[in-house]
């Protein structure tokens, strides 16, 4: 799950004053530039790009960890999970378990934030050695030290990758673990395609993928798009994907579809308490304006992808 745009990219007040006691004035200079480049490309082309993709990400990272916790996807409540953790900690156990792990040796997680769901997964499977690729610098180095916290850097290594051009051998991986990152590393349509043949590439045959990630149906119109822009750095015309069938198309082979978004739903009540609830940290870090905006659109996503969304997770196999 991520960040409101709109919040981090405020450069005044608290945000930048607790940059600057955390990071000192270069950490300062870097959340500006990363909020320059964030809203440059929206600007002058109207979408993003894949560097402020990960520009985004080099900026919201502290802020999505001070409020939301160590992971950076939605939560999935099947069962009795009840706090967001649980939730958070439910979709990593999916995708794992989509992904084979418990077959698995080498793993390859695509877009692995700062490490949370490897740390997780190298816990629970601990044959598994997992290496985690990220377009976003800040997180890279948030992340060694994420792993490292946790004595599992012999197990895990972190870098800056890019999904698109991964530098991985062929056939090099037992599995991989795309879990909710392929719409925000592809910002074309073509780019959904080379991503899925990358990740095609460096799979061994017989190997396995667990996928998931937000799609749309349908376009939201021009407000929710604001909504959408403001929340998920997305638009929704941007997330219209059948992905099953682009994964035929490559050659793997769907070995079980699930359709998750009535379960990810909660999501959004936990989102929206963090900000009822620690309204006065909010306003000092973000100002009143943006926290009241910022809420208001958190209000109106649920209602937003109920419409148009569905939330899709993938288990996927490169034949022999």
């Amino acid at each position: 799950m991520q960040q409101s745009s709109n919040k981090v990219l405020t450069t005044r007040g608290g945000f930048l004053t607790q940059t600057f006691r955390d990071k000192g004035l270069g950490g300062v200079f870097r959340k500006i530039a990363s909020a320059i480049r964030v809203g440059l490309p929206l600007f002058l082309l109207g979408r993003r790009t894949n560097k402020s993709v990960g520009a985004y990400f080099d900026l919201i990272t502290d802020d999505a960890r001070l409020f939301y916790g160590d992971s950076f996807h939605f939560g999935y409540f099947p069962d009795s999970q009840k706090t967001l953790q649980e939730g958070l900690d439910a979709h990593t156990d999916l995708v794992a378990a989509m992904a084979g792990l418990a077959q698995a040796r080498t793993v390859l997680d695509i877009g692995c934030g700062i490490g949370a769901p490897a740390v997780r997964m190298a816990q629970k499977y601990p044959q598994l050695q997992i290496t985690g690729i990220n377009i976003s610098r800040e997180q890279v180095e948030q992340g060694k030290a994420f792993v490292a916290q946790h004595q599992l850097s012999h197990r895990i290594q972190i870098a800056v990758g890019n999904a698109l051009a991964l530098e991985h051998k062929d056939n090099s991986a037992d599995a991989i673990l795309c879990l909710e990152v392929a719409g925000d590393i592809c910002v074309t349509r073509e780019q959904k395609r080379q991503l899925i043949q990358e990740m095609f590439r460096v799979l061994k045959p017989g190997g396995t993928l667990g996928f998931s990630d937000l799609v749309f149906k349908s376009a939201p119109a021009a407000e929710d798009e604001k909504t959408m822009r403001a929340i998920l750095y997305h638009e929704g015309k941007e997330l219209i994907t059948d992905w099953a069938p682009l994964f035929r198309a490559q050659g793997f082979e769907v070995v079980e579809q699930r359709e998750i978004l009535s379960q990810t739903m909660p999501t959004w009540d936990h989102s929206i308490a963090v900000y009822e609830n620690q309204k006065a940290e909010v306003e000092q870090r973000y100002g009143k304006r943006i926290a009241a905006s910022t809420l208001q659109h958190l209000r109106r996503i649920p209602t937003l992808l109920a419409r148009h969304a569905a939330f899709v997770v993938l288990s996927l196999k490169k034949p022999h």
